[in-house]
């Protein structure tokens, strides 16, 4: 039995760097579609260089925020995106989970809109 060692594993290109942590990408086979999976060394995360589905790609969360800041919703944006609303919704959630509560400073004044809301129950 063959035992695999370290050196055998190469860098691909020196061009090929991970979206994620600009780590450097190795070779780690192929995809059912017999497309070149890439992984990264430094934090382990796989991908591949051109996916199929765009639900897939790692630059997608921007144009997400980007037209949710817009006031497109939720269907609108899959249709423009070609994605499903599935994903979408997913892909929204993660994206709030990573938002950072903002620093406030003590003794400056900051403006909000009000909202105020009254369920009252139906006399008849």
């Amino acid at each position: 039995m063959a035992s695999l060692s370290t050196t055998s594993i190469k860098p691909v290109e020196k061009s090929a760097y991970c979206p994620y942590c600009i780590g450097k990408l190795y070779k780690h086979g192929k995809t059912r579609e017999d497309k070149q999976r890439f992984r990264c060394r430094d934090c382990g995360k796989t991908h591949i260089r051109n996916y199929s589905y765009k639900g897939y790609n790692p630059s997608l969360n921007q144009n997400i925020i980007a037209l949710t800041k817009e006031g497109v919703g939720i269907r609108g944006t899959a249709r423009l995106l070609r994605i499903s609303t599935t994903t979408l919704i997913a892909r929204i959630k993660k994206i709030a989970t990573e938002i950072k509560e903002p620093l406030l400073v003590h003794g400056k004044t900051y403006e909000v809109d009000e909202l105020r809301t009254f369920i009252k129950k139906k006399v008849n």
